[in-house]
């Protein structure tokens, strides 16, 4: 007796320090995962079990899943569910809300239990609900599991009924908690949003007062009124004094609805503007607080013009068309048809909805039915359709001849999008024909006649369409001029940037040198030579969008520049970002310009990073693939046959379909002014082209972004290595002379200046005559150096050719700021701009060749 006396005391001296201890964590730790694990293993020492788990009941109310335990198998906590039906102990338990046990599961009859507990040898379980805030559901189960029979008593009950009460206590705690940071971030993202739509510049915010007045408005709104805010802060705007005598009934019913519901229903009305004129607006409004609304407002004047003139431009169409004789529709190219008009209801007797698609041929002559729908096989290939055929008239149930002829419509690609034609009435000419030989000339009068109306009817309707279509070409003409300032805007922006570095480095150097500091000249002049390169970085962008980059093109290992390029990418894209490489480890080569190649892949990666502001997933893959003709279809300057595709993902926000269309467009960006040229994407597409490629892009809000860049492979497999650092320009041999022909006296100055300090003699020139002078003159050369680009009748091509008219087979050197120029094949040529060195080493390298 005195042994069991001392055993249920060591029980109770168990359960109370697991009491103790697990009470001291459970206000110490902030870690949910680390509450419910420390729980599940405290109530097995105490009551000496292997197993325990903590089942979490979800939103459904039904299922309950294993959010911790110990003990376990692998594939458990963390993984499994199960549903808490009444016909398991653990629902039967939530139910009840009071402690289930069940001795020995084999013998238990009143319950089932899920296959994972058998596999991890439970035989007997004891649920105790967790119950928490009057106001919460159940926050779950804590199971206390056996693996042998036992039974739990009294004592171990009321010890797992407090034990369950005091972890409800901390998981109500941190729900409080986490309740409490959740309303502070939403309220802190709610401020952000309402800040940032104030500051957008083209929806306009206004605070109303309950009196009417305008207590507040942003720039937006002040511009689209032509109010300054001097006027705002003066109290001259209210709303009835800037709202139209017949808007006002309109205004204030929402006005009243707004202050009745919180908010008014959104609707368009006119506001007079400070000079009297007036402007269209769509107005959203909600009430913030007692007394005070805001609303949001959207300039649609010049939607609401172009809307008028649509609705004119159709009804005079509408009268055009259902005033002629003629029965007027609108087919696709397949024949069926999208529109009839209302003469051809009349006429037909079928109605509009059994016309459309194929239906309409209920109405042609079976005999003609067959030769009429061939004419449509044949319309798109002879991009025209006319047939004869009969045609029921309902009136006096009778067939008459009529002549169908449509014209396609298309968009701006020359694609076909729909055909416009008509049916006129040839009855009388068909049988006019038959009769020719007795009355020709009185019935030919008579159907010049008749086909005299019927041709200005037609003129008049072709008119109308050409008019449309000048509109829409002035249209496209507006968002072309609209994307050019967007460039200008950015090229700007990141030029100013450059020039700056350029000249803020040049005036230090300039300041040091005249102060005697010469060791300090050098430390200023290294930014401004960045500077440069930086804008022939840009420079070099520009002409890799318009394919005039020249690009020198070797063997390139995607997979090996890919894995080279890891360190960097990581660098650029930030720790939030993690990076997985998926490469194929092929052998096949491709062909391009590794340099175009990794600043592509790069501009992809910063795109990515841009799309997942919050971190996420960048995945770079490489494969082998086989393109056939049918995989082409529509693609340009891409042939069937074997490429390297290299696909760059991110897990981002994704884009829509109306962006997802415009992406590739020239100048196209979805940053604001001086944060993007739109070049990027279009750097990438101009340079996979120019390379024999193809770029393909997926993407969905939401779903991330995946762009596959897809390069011819090349046959040769040895992968030329980069060139090692350009080492410094040997001397000059003993009087070789250079001839340097450059309008640019900075630029020319400096390159002789060069040439001179390694031992050549140069000869200047700033045009071509002066040049050809100095010839004349008997002045002995042993290279031509020119610009392209030169003013004074003769340009670089043309100075080069009569210097060799002069002296025949010297070498030549074409130096040029624009890839496109056109130069003979096989042409040295140096781009600008171009460090001095590199000047030297390619007229060394030229005259070494002869």
């Amino acid at each position: 007796m005195r042994e069991r006396d001392e055993s249920v005391s060591r029980e109770l001296l168990r359960q109370q320090t697991a009491l103790a201890r697990f009470g001291e964590l459970a206000l110490k730790s902030d870690d949910l995962d680390e509450i419910l694990t420390e729980a599940c293993r405290l109530v097995g020492e105490a009551l000496g079990t292997d197993l325990s788990k903590v089942m979490e009941l979800q939103e459904d109310g039904e299922t309950l899943f294993v959010r911790a335990g110990v003990g376990w198998k692998p594939g458990v906590v963390g993984e499994v569910t199960i549903k808490a039906s009444e016909d398991t102990s653990e629902g039967y338990a939530l139910k009840t809300g009071r402690p289930m046990i069940s001795a020995d599961i084999a013998q238990e009859t009143r319950f089932t239990y899920p296959p994972f507990l058998v596999e991890n040898g439970v035989k007997a379980v004891a649920n105790v609900p967790i119950i928490g805030a009057e106001d919460k559901p159940p926050y779950g189960i804590l199971q206390i599991d056996s693996r042998k029979p036992r039974e739990f008593t009294e004592d171990d009950t009321a010890f797992l009924r407090t034990y369950a009460n005091l972890l409800a206590a901390a998981v109500d705690r941190l729900r409080v908690t986490g309740d409490l940071r959740d309303r502070e971030a939403r309220l802190r993202r709610s401020e952000e949003r309402f800040r940032r739509i104030v500051g957008i510049e083209t929806v306009g915010v206004i605070f109303l007062n309950s009196g009417g007045q305008i207590t507040d408005a942003n720039e937006a709104f002040l511009r689209m009124s032509g109010f300054t805010r001097g006027d705002l802060e003066a109290g001259r705007l209210r709303w009835d004094e800037l709202t139209p005598p017949e808007w006002m009934a309109q205004t204030l019913h929402v006005l009243e609805e707004l202050k009745a519901t919180g908010q008014g229903t959104p609707f368009e009305k006119e506001y007079i503007r400070k000079d009297g004129s007036r402007w269209w607006g769509l107005f959203a409004g909600r009430m913030l607080e007692e007394g005070v609304a805001v609303e949001l407002v959207l300039d649609v004047t010049d939607r609401k013009a172009t809307e008028q003139a649509l609705r004119e431009s159709e009804a005079r169409l509408r009268s055009l068309v259902e005033g002629i004789p003629q029965l007027v529709f609108r087919s696709r190219s397949s024949g069926e048809r999208i529109w009839g008009s209302p003469q051809w209801v009349d006429y037909s007797g079928l109605s509009e909805e059994a016309s459309l698609g194929l239906g309409w041929l209920d109405a042609i002559h079976p005999d003609d039915r067959a030769a009429t729908m061939a004419a449509w096989a044949e319309a798109e290939a002879r991009g025209r359709f006319s047939v004869e055929h009969r045609t029921y008239r309902a009136a006096d149930r009778t067939w008459r001849w009529f002549q169908s002829r449509a014209t396609p419509m298309r968009d701006a690609q020359g694609r076909i999008l729909e055909w416009f034609g008509t049916s006129t009435d040839i009855d009388d000419q068909v049988h006019a024909r038959e009769v020719l030989a007795h009355g020709r000339e009185e019935l030919e009068a008579q159907v010049a006649e008749r086909t005299a109306d019927l041709r200005h009817a037609l003129d008049s309707l072709q008119a109308e369409m050409a008019q449309r279509e000048r509109a829409e070409a002035a249209l496209r003409q507006m968002q072309k001029m609209e994307a050019v300032g967007q460039l200008t805007g950015g090229i700007a922006h990141d030029f100013n940037n450059m020039l700056q570095g350029i000249v803020g480095s040049l005036d230090m150097a300039r300041r040091r040198a005249a102060e005697g500091r010469i060791a300090d000249v050098l430390r200023y002049l290294e930014p401004a030579r960045q500077s440069v390169e930086r804008a022939a970085g840009l420079t070099r962008r520009l002409l890799a969008f318009a394919r005039r980059q020249r690009l020198e093109p070797r063997p390139v290992d995607p997979d090996a520049l890919v894995a080279g390029m890891a360190d960097l990418i990581r660098r650029t894209v930030g720790p939030a970002v993690r990076l997985e490489l998926l490469l194929r480890d092929g052998r096949a080569r491709v062909l391009c310009d590794p340099s175009e190649l990794e600043s592509a892949l790069l501009n992809l990666c910063i795109n990515a990073r841009d799309a997942m502001p919050e971190g996420g997933q960048l995945s770079i893959a490489t494969d082998d693939i086989r393109l056939t003709a049918a995989d082409l279809v529509g693609q340009e300057g891409a042939a069937p046959g074997d490429y390297v595709a290299i696909s760059v993902a991110d897990t981002g926000v994704g884009m829509s379909a109306d962006v997802l269309d415009r992406v590739f467009e020239p100048f196209f960006t979805t940053k604001p002014v001086g944060q993007g040229t739109g070049l990027g994407l279009s750097q990438v597409y101009g340079f996979v082209q120019q390379s024999g490629g193809l770029v393909r892009l997926e993407s969905a809000p939401g779903k991330g972004t995946t762009v596959r860049l897809y390069v011819p492979q090349h046959a040769q497999v040895d992968v030329a290595e980069r060139p090692s650092a350009a080492p410094a320009p040997d001397r000059a041999q003993p009087g070789k002379a250079v001839l340097l022909v450059d309008d640019e006296d900075i630029a020319r100055d400096a390159a002789a200046e060069r040439l001179r300090e390694l031992g050549y003699r140069v000869l200047e020139a700033a045009d071509g005559p002066a040049a050809l002078h100095l010839l004349d003159g008997g002045a002995h050369i042993d290279m031509l150096v020119t610009d392209v680009g030169l003013p004074n009748g003769m340009n670089g091509r043309q100075v080069a050719e009569a210097v060799r008219e002069r002296r025949p087979g010297i070498p030549l050197l074409f130096i040029t700021g624009y890839a496109g120029t056109d130069l003979p094949p096989g042409s040295e040529v140096i781009d600008k701009p171009f460090d001095l060195d590199t000047l030297a080493r390619r007229v060394q390298a030229a005259l070494a060749r002869q």
